[in-house]
């Protein structure tokens, strides 16, 4: 991107030499630019390549986006002290602003498919302010490899969240990249059934991967009633074997990978006449982490209390309505209920506890550095139970509104700090 700018300054340079005679009080220099023979190959690139368009290679292109304005309130009480704003303990503001800009790019053709998603979210004010936070959200292809009139064999390649590919109001808040087949199945007086199997890769410095399935039922005996069942599996035995780090050290950072959670997730969904056809969802959901520790410290040679066994996570809510147009609403309501050792803590999806401080649960820091925790002092983002209400309406077929309200409190006050926290979000989003 920088290496265009030359070019535009160019472009620009003769209309701004007439304003310029125009306003004897303005001035204006012309600068050169090393990257000039770079741009000269780049000019001549372009020149010579043959433009190739849509129709030329057949398929659909799709472009959207959205511009997003954002506004916080949080409040996280930690034994009784702020932590948030002029007076807390960290950096993190109470009031916070933001503004997105989401570009989203899809191709598909009969049995090929990609899709591109890049997110700049900035921070508002003078001071403040950043300009510069870009993140590739979504970058992934695929392909049809069975096409069957009841049966279908897909498999994709690259980056997406996890949450864009399984469901759970508690987990898979992570980046996914790597591979995934999926298998769809329809019997016409039974229900839809699928399977997706992946792998995705943690972390390629040590060799470390993931694996994660799901299958389910869909519309079981034509009703609306929907069931799901995953596993994902974090853990890879041993150490990570950081080179700059102690044995001690790489097991307790282990210890953040510890998971094999399975997930047992249903809802029924119907539209009443009595609600005027819109659509009402009530679902529900739990899960268990199998490989939590009573006391996993220990395990990694570092004295101190047990934990206990904490590894079990629920949650149960509605929602009412769908927005698809000018004047649509919806709303969920939910509740959480999520202990300590249940999931990760970088993959909670859910409520959290606000964690101004990235306090981690088995380390000092949540990255996994710092040091062990102990009984008093292990925080992390789970060990809550809490409320989430969320809305959404239209005001036109573009622009929505949306807003979002968080509360929760420790769950196991036994361990770690006790929190309360509260967040609200107000969001004004224009899709195109």
């Amino acid at each position: 991107m920088t290496k265009l700018i030359p070019a535009l300054l160019l472009i620009a340079f003769p209309f701004s030499a007439q304003l310029s005679a125009q306003s004897a009080d303005v001035q204006y220099s012309e600068k050169t630019d090393s990257d000039a023979k770079d741009m000269d190959a780049l000019r001549r690139w372009l020149q010579d390549k043959r433009l190739v368009t849509m129709k030329e290679i057949g398929g659909d292109l799709s472009l959207s986006g959205e511009v997003r304005t954002e506004f916080q309130a949080s409040s996280e009480v930690n034994d009784g002290v702020q932590q948030r704003g002029n007076d807390g303990l960290n950096l993190r503001p109470m009031y916070a602003w933001d503004v997105e800009v989401n570009l989203m790019l899809d191709y598909r053709t009969d049995r090929s498919w990609a899709a591109i998603k890049l997110e700049f979210d900035n921070d508002m004010g003078q001071r403040s302010g950043t300009v510069n936070r870009i993140k590739l959200e979504k970058a992934y292809l695929g392909g049809r490899l069975i096409a069957g009139d009841t049966f279908t064999f897909d498999a994709e390649l690259g980056r997406r969240y996890l949450f864009n590919l399984f469901e759970s109001k508690l987990e898979f808040s992570s980046l996914f990249d790597g591979l995934v087949f999926r298998f769809n199945k329809a019997f016409p007086e039974v229900g839809d059934f699928y399977a997706n199997l992946a792998s995705f890769l943690i972390d390629d410095k040590t060799n470390h991967y993931g694996l994660i399935s799901e299958i389910g039922a869909l519309r079981v005996a034509n009703t609306g009633f929907n069931i799901k069942y995953s596993v994902v599996d974090w853990y890879r035995p041993g150490s990570e074997s950081e080179s700059d780090q102690t044995n001690v050290e790489n097991q307790i950072s282990n210890l953040r990978y510890r998971f094999l959670i399975s997930q047992l997730h249903s809802s029924y969904q119907f539209y009443p006449e009595w609600m005027g056809k819109k659509l009402i969802r009530l679902y529900g959901m739990g899960l268990v982490n199998h490989l939590a520790l009573d006391n996993p410290l220990a395990r990694a040679g570092v004295e101190g209390e047990s934990f206990g066994k904490q590894n079990w996570g629920w949650c149960v809510g509605s929602s009412i309505g769908i927005v698809k147009k000018k004047y649509d609403w919806a709303i969920d309501a939910n509740f959480q209920w999520l202990q300590l050792q249940a999931v990760p803590d970088f993959d909670v999806i859910g409520i959290g506890r606000g964690n101004a401080a990235s306090a981690g649960v088995y380390t000092v820091r949540a990255d996994g550095s710092g040091g062990p925790t102990t009984r008093a002092t292990a925080t992390g983002n789970t060990n809550y139970y809490g409320f989430e209400l969320d809305g959404l309406y239209a005001f036109t077929d573009n622009l929505t509104l949306q807003q979002n309200f968080k509360w929760s409190w420790t769950l196991d006050k036994n361990i770690g700090p006790n929190i309360i926290y509260k967040q609200f979000e107000v969001e004004f989003i224009y899709a195109f």
